[in-house]
Formats: structure tokens, C-alpha cells, sequence
């Protein structure tokens, strides 16, 4: 297994904390992958991403992601990117920059662009975050739709501009909340083109990954708690996921490569340490290990993700999703230090993938792409 690591402001926009402090951290944690966004309006040039019309020649600045990429490789660390939303105002159905009703075609035109800019640097993609959630794709009720294609036009670009770039669909986030949200697997049905029954309700072309992405976010409970609705994804109830996926694969509505059994990367992970679900130091730093394990002994689970290692500023916009296990002035909160020991229990038996060297990348391509990369 995979131990990947997600915290933007650290280590992509590096705006309260030091780069490097955080790599030297994220290394006695096992860490061998980078998971980060890459906003579709983020990347564009702003001036373009407020038009109206697609420009003829869109212009993308890549420069924080291709830093990102280079210093996580001379730590022997490799960094996979969402493609994700707000979309530019060209690419929406009210023509504002957002997230609603995104053109997929667009998208298409956007995720090629990243896959032949990032060839042979960046070997893993996910398509979207949380379309399951209404603030990353509107509307609701039409989000299975607007996912599905989204992800069709994402694959198919990205396998066409680097076809050896794993791409994963998912990213869902765990769980039915009525108005906000709709549980993973009732979405990914509706993606499918399945009833509850798993039955086809009609004729769609068989959806491809290498692999789905989940948030299975616990939050204030105990990770070996199986209390949530079947269609929820905890960490407690992986097996509702991983038993979808094989009924799924068994009515050739989604399918990995070779048919085999689809692996599960768990992209987001962790425990609030302030606001209205922060749970003590000690209950974290005792949860945290355990939901590792669960994820550990799961054999589908390829990747499992500590989603924030710096406890952001208080009036930063990231401190309202305060999983940090690290303070601000450097120091290793509870967590940290119980993660680090499961870690290193983990790599003396194998269990999960050993940091190596320094990985060799080819340079960053800073000109002469086409849509222009710079």
C-alpha cells in the first residue's frame, strides 16, 4: 500500500509553512505519494478564464504544480493531480466561473492539455472531487450525468496524450446528507447506468478506470465502526465499496484493465482537530493508526491518504478543514507521532511501500505546447 499525503497550502501554494520542513515530516510517515488539486481556472490565465467564449489558444500556468513535481521526486515521492472544478466561465451553463453543469468537452480539451504537459512526470489522474457533492457539481439531481460525462471525455484525453497515466474515477465523498450531498454508491449507479439491483436501466458504453477514488471519512467515530447506510463509504464499511465494484465489473458497467478486481485508492483521510467535529488529540491519535491498518489489511486498498499535515492559520481559508497533525510553529501533535510509529511498524514488515531515491523525471516542458503551457 501506498501512503500519500494531501495538504495544498504546504506543499503546492506553500503560503503558511515551509516546503521543505513538510517533506522532511511527511518522511517518517512512509510517504510516497503527493495527492493535489488542479483546478481548471487555477491553471487557465485568468483573463481567459473569465470569458464567455473559449479562446482559440488557451494559455495554462503550470509552474507551481511542475515545482511541486520536481521537489517531491528529489525525495523519492511521486504527486498525483485532480482535475477538478471551478470551471471557466466558457465551460459552465450560466457562463460564471463555477461548478455548474461543466462542459465535458471542455474538460476533455483541459485534461489532454495537463496529460501531454505532465507526460512521463505525472503517472496517476482522478477526475473531478466529490461530484457526488453539491458544492463541487450543480445540480444535484443532474450530477450522475454531468459525472459520467466528465469522466468519459477525461479518460479518453488523457489516455489519448499519455496512455500509460493511470486515471481514476470516484473521488466521492462518504456519505447520503440530504440537500448536500448524495451517498457514493447510489451516484456511481446512476454514473453506471444501474439500478440498485445492479441491473443496466440502459444501454450505456462500458465505463473504464484504473482504479476508484474514495473519501471515507469518519470523522467524530471510531474507524472500525460499522454503522453507516449501505450506500455510505466509510473506513468501517470499505466492503460496501469494494462489493459495488464487483458487482459492477460483473454487468460490464465498469471495468479495470484486464477485467480484474478494481482497486480502491482512499484519497482523503483524517480527523478534525478544531471546529464543530474536532475530536481530542487522544482519540485521534489513537483512531488514526487504526483506520491506516483497516486500510492496510484490505486487500483492494492500494493507496490510503492523510488529507492535511499543517493545522492552518485561523483566518485561512483552509481552516475551516482543519485536519492537520502538525502545528503551525512545527511541533508533532499526537497523531503525527502515533501515524509515524504505525508507519514504521509497517515498512520493517513489508507492509507498505518503502520511500526510495531520488526518482528521475524528464524536465518540465515550459514552452511549445499546445494549448501553451508555461
Amino acid at each position: 500500500m501506498e501512503v500519500a499525503l494531501a495538504d495544498d497550502g504546504v506543499f503546492l501554494f506553500r503560503t503558511y509553512y515551509r516546503r521543505a520542513r513538510a517533506f522532511d515530516q511527511a518522511r517518517p510517515l512512509a510517504t510516497t505519494r503527493i495527492h493535489a488539486m488542479l483546478p481548471w481556472t487555477y491553471a487557465l490565465r485568468r483573463r481567459q478564464s473569465r470569458r464567455r467564449h473559449a479562446p482559440r489558444h488557451p494559455v495554462y500556468y503550470l509552474q507551481r504544480w511542475d515545482d511541486l513535481i520536481d521537489a517531491a521526486a528529489r525525495r523519492g515521492i511521486r504527486v498525483e493531480l485532480v482535475l477538478s472544478g471551478k470551471a471557466p466561465a466558457f465551460a459552465t451553463s450560466n457562463h460564471k466561473i463555477g461548478r455548474k453543469r461543466p462542459d465535458a468537452r471542455r474538460f476533455g480539451q483541459f485534461a489532454r492539455a495537463m496529460a501531454a504537459h505532465f507526460k512521463g512526470r505525472v503517472d496517476r489522474y482522478s477526475i473531478w472531487n466529490e461530484p457526488n457533492y453539491v458544492s463541487w457539481l450543480k445540480p444535484m439531481d443532474e450530477a450522475p450525468g454531468l459525472y459520467r460525462r466528465l469522466y468519459r471525455a477525461g479518460y479518453a484525453a488523457i489516455k489519448r496524450a499519455d496512455p500509460r497515466a493511470q486515471v481514476l474515477i470516484g473521488e466521492t465523498s462518504p456519505r447520503d446528507s440530504p440537500g448536500r450531498s448524495v451517498a457514493p454508491l447510489a451516484f456511481l449507479r446512476r454514473v453506471a447506468c444501474v439500478d440498485r439491483h445492479y441491473r443496466p436501466v440502459r444501454h450505456c458504453p462500458t465505463l473504464r478506470a484504473d482504479g476508484y477514488a474514495q473519501h471515507p471519512y469518519e470523522f467524530q467515530y471510531p474507524p472500525n465502526e460499522d454503522h453507516a447506510d449501505a450506500d455510505d463509504v466509510t473506513i468501517g464499511t470499505l466492503d460496501h465499496l469494494t462489493n459495488a465494484l464487483d458487482r459492477l465489473r460483473s454487468a460490464d458497467a465498469l471495468v479495470a484493465p484486464g477485467r480484474e478486481r478494481m482497486g480502491v485508492h482512499l484519497t482523503e483521510f483524517g480527523y478534525f482537530a478544531s471546529g464543530r467535529r474536532k475530536i481530542s488529540a487522544k482519540r485521534a491519535a489513537r483512531y488514526l493508526p487504526q483506520a491506516f491498518e483497516i486500510a492496510q489489511n484490505n486487500n483492494r486498498v492500494r493507496e490510503m491518504t492523510q488529507y492535511g499535515l499543517v493545522v492552518p492559520p485561523k483566518r485561512h481559508p483552509a481552516a475551516y478543514f482543519n485536519l492537520g497533525i502538525v502545528t503551525l510553529k512545527g511541533h508533532l501533535r499526537r497523531p503525527y507521532r502515533t501515524l509515524a510509529d504505525w508507519a514504521a511498524e509497517a515498512l520493517e514488515d513489508g507492509d507498505v511501500r518503502r520511500p526510495a531515491g531520488r526518482i528521475a523525471l524528464p524536465p518540465a516542458r515550459r514552452s511549445g505546447d499546445s494549448p501553451r503551457a508555461r
